[in-house]
Order: C-alpha cells, then sequence, then structure tokens
C-alpha cells in the first residue's frame, strides 16, 4: 500500500507457490492465513497453500481442447521467452486473444498437498520461510515460488551487475545472473529487492496488457527435492 492505494494490480503476491508437474502446473485458490505473533517490531503471518486448481483456456464459456492449445502455448512461451525484440508483436497477439474472448479459468481439482509460507514482516524487509515438506513430489518438475506486485507501479529493474531496464524494456521471463536484483517506481522511491540464492534460478519480468496482464516481480525456481527454502524480501523507501 502507498498513500492507501493497492500496488498488486495483477500481481501474484509475495511467496506464492506453483508447481510444475509433467502433465500439467497447479496453482493455489484455496489457502488459510493466521497471524502468529504481532509487536513492535514485527508482524509473523502463516498462509497455507492448498495445490488445488489448474489452468484452462476457454472461449465464450467453452473449454478449449488441452492437448491442440498445449501445443500452441509451449510454442508461444519457448519464443516469447527468448526473443526478448518481438515483445510488442507478442502482446499484440495477447491483446487479440483478449479480443477474440479465450479466458484462463483456474478450476479445481484434486490437490496434490499444501505448502506453509511463513512471513516475518518488519519495516525495511519481509524474511519468508516456504515449507514444502507437505506437497507430493511424484511427477513434480520445478516448484517456483513468486514474488509479484503491479506493473503500473514497479515500472524500473535493475540488478547489481548494473543492468538498468525500464518499462517495455524488461522482458516476461529473465534469468538473473547478478547477486541481487530489484523493481522499484520509475524514480526509485518505493522498491522491493531479492538476491540471488544457492539452489534456486532467480528470474525477473514483467508484462503489462490492457484489461489483461499488470505484473511485476521476481520467481525462484527450485528443484522439487527441496523441502525448506527461506529468503529474504528487502523493502526500500527513499
Amino acid at each position: 500500500m502507498v498513500d492507501g492505494s493497492e500496488l498488486i494490480e495483477e500481481g501474484a503476491g509475495f511467496g506464492v507457490p506453483i508447481a510444475k508437474y509433467s502433465d500439467t502446473t497447479f496453482f493455489s485458490r484455496t489457502a488459510d492465513v493466521y497471524l502468529q505473533r504481532q509487536d513492535e517490531n514485527a508482524v509473523v503471518i502463516t498462509k497455507t497453500f492448498l495445490l488445488d486448481s489448474i489452468s484452462r483456456k476457454q472461449v465464450h464459456g467453452a473449454f478449449i481442447n488441452d492437448g491442440v492449445y498445449s501445443v500452441f502455448h509451449k510454442t508461444f512461451e519457448r519464443t516469447y521467452l527468448h526473443r526478448g525484440n518481438m515483445r510488442p508483436f507478442f502482446d499484440w497477439i495477447m491483446e487479440l486473444m483478449k479480443t477474440l474472448g479465450v479466458e484462463t479459468r483456474f478450476i479445481e481439482t484434486s490437490p496434490k498437498g499444501k505448502v506453509i509460507v511463513t512471513y516475518q514482516c518488519y519495516a525495511d524487509q519481509v524474511k519468508v520461510d516456504v515449507d514444502l515438506s507437505s506437497m507430493s513430489t511424484a511427477g513434480c518438475q520445478e516448484i517456483l515460488i513468486l514474488n509479484e506486485q503491479g506493473a503500473t507501479f514497479f515500472k524500473k529493474q535493475k540488478d547489481s551487475g548494473g543492468t538498468v531496464l525500464f518499462e517495455r524494456e524488461i522482458s516476461g521471463w529473465r534469468k538473473i545472473d547478478a547477486d541481487q536484483a530489484e523493481f522499484s517506481d520509475a524514480a526509485g522511491h518505493i522498491a522491493f529487492s531479492l538476491k540471488k540464492k544457492n539452489g534456486a534460478t532467480l528470474y525477473c519480468g514483467r508484462e503489462q496488457v490492457k484489461d489483461r496482464f499488470s505484473w511485476a516481480g521476481m520467481t525462484y525456481a527450485l528443484n522439487p527435492k527441496v523441502a525448506h527454502f527461506s529468503y529474504e524480501i528487502k523493502i526500500g523507501r527513499n
């Protein structure tokens, strides 16, 4: 929140798990939140995410055949991630899909277990502990921990390696090789940053397509054998 306004828009938020399996990707549409402790220095919150939904595409209320769409989606995703110079074309494709009535729906399904995330919230940082020990790893290929806010406010991305990008210069998915990456408003007054961690790959990205996407943030990609993962989100104010 800044001056009473939420900044998250279409962003997933901080510390949100997604599990990619061999046949599909699981999201959470159900969660329980508990306030563990609150004092003058910190607030400790635990959120239990149930991995109980998958995404399906539909056109004007009718679901698209998963097999057919999967071929298109994988080709689109692979090209999108590795051809940053074609970003305007991909944005146009996504706007066209919206015009044609193609929408994403998250369908409840048999869950793959739970992910328990504890947030220790301080004035200048959030310490995040992710417990993955209660989710099924059979067939799991990768676990993603999302840290996203809204793209309208967070327009600038930089890292400790010297890279500085603004708005559409920021690709939808880029691996961070530097030790730390940050998103901020254009003037750099409000920012959040993550450090590269052993055992995880750090990615950053930003998408803003009218009436469809508006998110900016960073994601840790983990091996499914990882049972616990901890990191810190630094909050900067100038």
